[in-house]
């Protein structure tokens, strides 16, 4: 885990945890804000027909929220694996 991301124990329930990026309180707009950016980024940088544009990030979403884990299968899947990155 990166010292840049920090997760802390919140008020709101037993299980609750708020999550901080540089000593900042992320909210669910700024979360939004920021999958917006990376969905247009997909977009552009693989448009469609040819490739799946968007969808690609929003289909990497969909998967981990549905196992509630990033697994090294989706990783792998997506190629966002380290083995996967170091051949780029």
């Amino acid at each position: 885990m990166s010292n840049m991301i920090e997760y802390k124990k919140g008020k709101k329930h037993e299980n609750d945890k708020i999550v901080l990026v540089n000593g900042h309180q992320i909210t669910f707009k700024e979360l939004a804000e920021i999958m917006i950016v990376f969905y247009n980024n997909e977009e552009n940088i693989y448009p469609r027909p040819r490739f799946m544009g968007g969808e690609y990030f929003a289909n990497f979403i969909r998967e981990f929220l549905a196992t509630k884990a990033v697994t090294e299968a989706i990783l792998k899947k997506y190629k966002l694996d380290d083995n996967s990155r170091n051949k780029e």
